[in-house]
């Protein structure tokens, strides 16, 4: 079912439930309107009184023309200091020794007039005279406790400044005294120059020591020969320091050593930098004999004696190189040796000169120290001394910023609200009414519509039957007619008959019960209706009325016999001869027969099954209008024997869980239940559309 269909069911269940539960609605106003009305007639006379203050206007400070609340509490702290019991019991202690005569209670509100510096101060109770007195001396008081605070509070403050300024001084005299101390101790003068100049000194170690390991490694990764035809310039860089300052102590009576310096071969840039002269001098010379060898050798016999010459030059010439390079390898494992002990002579003296140097650098940063804590606590002392004087000067100068705008005007009553009293309680009532009715049809489980029979059962509906009786009692209602003019009514039937003989998966509908849950759900009438219909369409129907405790199919159709199914059952005659024709040409009726006690006891017997057959041999359609399943035991143990069953749900009458409850007692005996009936459905539901136009298409 599309959510429009349903909510228009459902809204229309509802107008239906205020149409009928109305007094529920008006009983619930009612309550509310009388009770409003008792609050009305007993609430007492009340009468207001309003004192109006505002901000200085020396104090506007902002463009807005605003009072600039820095502190952002300033409007709620007046606020709660002038509702406070203290200045409201003082002020009644005013009005007592003005006018002893008046008395009473007042109720106090305050409150700032937005977007403005207004603070209106109200008064609410039953004397009219006594309210205003009360308001102006509230506000007396509120002015006067503000002015007894803010001299306090400017006391107050004043001595915990001098005791801060008191306790600053007394720091500030013992950091100045300490900082003496330790001048006249430590030579501050020599500490600070010492610092600087032993700085500069453990800088040129530095670079001493780095350009000693520079050379190390290269001596050590180089071969001789290599370090013979490359050598480095090693020379000091400029600006290294040649002897540290001098280590005064205090008395200035000590030195220090000298710094360590590399050996004579540094003066030159490298060791074996003549050696490397006289290498490349060698080089040179051999290169060139060898080339006047090569010349020579092509005009020059071996055996000729300047060609000798200058062989004996080469030779010569190679010896000495030898010579060179078995020096150099010396001169490198010495200078290897020295550079070794170099840089633990300077690694050394590193040592010592750092100590020196953060030794300074503590006493100076001591010093610093002592002199920021001076200087700190003598800014912090002005501060304090410029404070102490605004305060001063602001509680001997400076107004309360309050003022009165308006002293309390003349009592009025206050309108009691008789109009607001009225709505609430007419509201109130409707919505406790509207409340209950909910509730009332939240706890209502009987179904008024086909939508809500598919909301509580799976079974399908085979027809909806309209209410047509003036009443809801349906007992009375006459059966249908060849020409009925209730076409809505007829036409609901003919819509059942269509459903049952076109039903799907049912190769043999020859024998139908028809039940119902609790009695008076009209499935007499149905069962009735439903056989003239069936009739009327050509078919051989028998109608059994198989309620034998109250069957009344007899007096639906006019009949007037004793006989029935209940002497059929007992075996008294033939069900032949009990077989009734009624004023309808093919459609049968066998009535109930003579009222007994003992109906579980017949329905059970075998006859009843014969019966069943041979009511199949003669008829086409066998309809039996049986008891209600809650009431008797009657139809689950008659249903088992018939090809299908109907089960009869009268709206707004039945309950679902019992309707539910009929079905399961049903499916327990394996009765094949055919579908549902909903009968006496108001045609004007929102879902009930299939006869909407019955008057267009009636004849």
């Amino acid at each position: 079912m599309p959510f429009g269909a349903a909510l228009s069911v459902k809204l229309y269940r509802y107008k239906t439930l205020i149409r009928r539960r109305w007094w529920i609605l008006a009983l619930t106003i009612g309550l509310g309107l009388g009770y409003q009305s008792y609050l009305i007639f007993t609430k007492p006379r009340l009468f207001e009184s309003v004192s109006r203050l505002n901000i200085r206007e020396e104090l506007i400070s902002d463009s807005k023309g605003g009072f600039s609340d820095t502190t952002g509490n300033f409007f709620g702290t007046s606020i709660e200091q002038i509702k406070s019991p203290l200045v409201q019991e003082g002020a009644a202690q005013r009005v007592k020794l003005t006018a002893p005569d008046l008395s009473g209670q007042v109720s106090v509100s305050a409150n700032i007039v937005p977007r403005s510096n207004i603070l209106v101060v109200s008064g609410l109770g039953r004397d009219p005279e006594y309210i205003p007195k009360f308001i102006d001396a509230m506000v007396e008081e509120f002015l006067q406790h503000r002015s007894e605070s803010r001299n306090v509070t400017g006391k107050d403050v004043m001595r915990s400044l001098e005791d801060q300024r008191r306790s600053k001084e007394k720091e500030l005299e013992e950091q100045k005294t300490k900082l003496q101390e330790f001048t006249e101790k430590n030579n501050m003068s020599f500490w600070n120059d010492q610092a600087k100049s032993n700085a500069v000194f453990l800088s040129g170690l530095n670079n001493k020591q780095a350009q000693l390991q520079n050379e190390l490694q290269r001596l050590e990764n180089l071969t001789p020969d290599q370090l013979l035809t490359t050598p480095a310039q090693n020379a000091a860089p400029r600006g290294a320091p040649v002897n540290p300052p001098a280590d005064r102590t205090e008395a200035g009576n000590a030195g220090a050593p000298a710094a360590p310096s590399g050996d004579s071969s540094d003066s030159n840039g490298s060791f074996n930098a003549e050696l490397y002269t006289e290498y490349l001098r060698k080089s040179q010379e051999l290169s060139q004999r060898k080339a006047d060898l090569a010349t020579w050798s092509l005009v020059w016999k071996p055996k000729h004696r300047r060609l000798q010459m200058i062989q004996s030059d080469i030779f010569r010439i190679t010896n000495a190189i030898d010579t060179i390079k078995a020096q150099n390898r010396e001169m490198t494992a010495s200078r290897i040796v020295t550079v070794q002990a170099e840089l633990k002579s300077i690694a050394a003296s590193i040592e010592t000169w750092e100590k020196k140097v953060l030794e300074a650098s503590r006493k100076d940063a001591e010093y610093q120290t002592r002199v920021g804590d001076v200087a700190r606590t003598q800014s912090q002392l002005e501060k304090l001394i410029g404070t102490m004087a605004t305060i001063d000067v602001g509680t001997n100068t400076s107004p309360d910023p309050w003022v009165v705008m308006q002293k309390a005007s003349k009592a009025v009553e206050v309108p009691r609200g008789d109009t607001r009293h009225i709505l609430t309680g007419l509201l109130g009532g409707l919505v406790v009414g509207m409340i209950i009715l909910l509730l009332l049809d939240r706890s209502d489980d009987r179904v008024a519509s086909s939508t809500e029979m598919l909301e509580h059962f799976a079974e399908p509906i085979l027809g909806q039957i309209p209410n047509v009786a003036d009443t809801r009692e349906v007992a009375g209602l006459p059966l249908l007619q060849s020409e009925d003019e209730r076409y809505t009514y007829a036409e609901a039937f003919r819509s059942l008959r269509s459903s049952l003989i076109f039903m799907p998966n049912q190769s043999e509908l020859k024998t139908v019960l028809i039940t119902s849950a609790i009695p008076n759900e009209g499935k007499s009438t149905i069962a009735s209706n439903l056989a003239i219909t069936m009739a009327a369409a050509g078919a051989r129907v028998l109608l059994v009325d198989a309620d034998l405790r109250r069957g009344d199919l007899a007096e639906l159709f006019n009949l007037d016999t004793q006989t029935g199914l209940t002497n059929i059952l007992r075996g008294e005659l033939d069900w032949r001869s009990a077989v009734i024709d009624t004023q309808y040409p093919t459609l049968s009726l066998i009535q109930r027969g003579p009222v007994t006690n003992q109906s579980g006891e017949l329905l059970l017997k075998p006859l009843l099954v014969s019966l069943l057959e041979q009511f199949k041999e003669c008829y086409d359609l066998t309809i039996f209008n049986t008891a209600p399943i809650l009431a008797t035991d009657d139809t689950p143990t008659l249903a088992p024997n018939f090809d299908g069953a109907l089960m009869v749900v009268r709206a707004q009458f039945t309950s679902a869980r019992l309707t539910r409850n009929s079905l399961n007692a049903l499916y327990q005996r394996q009765v094949n239940v055919l579908g549902l009936i909903l009968n006496c459905v108001d045609t004007e539901m929102p879902d009930y559309h299939y006869y909407q136009y019955s008057k267009y298409y009636a004849a």
